[in-house]
């Protein structure tokens, strides 16, 4: 039913129409360059948003969370990862930047002792399958022990827990002696599902803060799947 007023004159006149325009949308302008990127024991963090590891379909809503931000923008991504996120889930969050398009992603974990903060650590398919077989090839078990072989497979030289974790130390005074044999440029690595990340991450520093310094190696690779000790290690593209 429509409404009129009536003027001074008695004459009748139409009632303003109601206002139709609409609140101003607020435009939020698409980030321009990737935030760091943060693991906790909770969930993973980026930005303003965060997703929590008991989210429903975590696997997918990591890959959409991720969709929102130009991961490839910067030359090198920041992934912040706690020692004490399992290095399985810390595996799943690296890979899942790495798929969506990272360049390079500098991994950041308080260290044990003197090792490095800091580390570039590169996936997979940046350095291929076709490495040399006598790349060397490192994880951290379950017990925390820790062994290494050579990518081509054979004998796994292992060495039992330390006093503060894997026994880095033995396991270098071996290794070491033997990388004069070998002139690649990589090390693989990698820890059992249940172990935490900051062993993990210990092993590559360790491999990079040895003294004397490994000759060759400067490229660290983090392996996708946990490897078989003693077997070969099929690097995927």
């Amino acid at each position: 039913m429509s409404s009129v007023a009536c003027d001074n004159s008695g004459t009748q006149t139409p009632a303003p129409a109601p206002s139709t325009s609409e609140a101003p949308i607020e435009v939020v302008e698409a980030p321009k360059r990737m935030p760091e990127v943060h693991v906790t024991l909770n969930g993973v963090s980026m930005g303003y948003d965060e997703l929590q590891f008991s989210a429903p379909s975590f696997d997918a809503s990591l890959q959409n969370l991720i969709k929102k931000y130009p991961v490839d923008q910067p030359e090198q991504v920041i992934l912040t990862i706690e020692r004490k996120v399992k290095t399985q889930v810390a595996t799943k969050v690296f890979y899942a930047l790495a798929d969506a398009g990272a360049k390079s992603i500098e991994v950041r974990t308080a260290p044990r002792g003197e090792f490095p903060d800091k580390l570039v650590i590169v996936p997979e398919k940046a350095v291929g399958d076709g490495i040399l077989p006598c790349t060397y090839v490192s994880m951290v078990l379950s017990n925390f022990g820790v062994t290494f072989w050579r990518k081509q497979g054979g004998l796994a030289k292992r060495y039992s827990k330390g006093m503060a974790g894997p026994d880095l130390s033995a396991m270098h005074g071996v290794m070491h002696k033997e990388s004069k044999l070998c002139t690649s440029r990589v090390f693989l690595f990698s820890a059992q599902q249940d172990v935490d990340w900051g062993h993990c991450f210990d092993v590559a520093g360790s491999v990079k803060a040895a003294d004397p310094p490994y000759e060759y190696i400067d490229r660290f690779v983090l392996l996708r799947t946990d490897p078989v000790a003693g077997k070969p290690v099929t690097l995927g593209q």
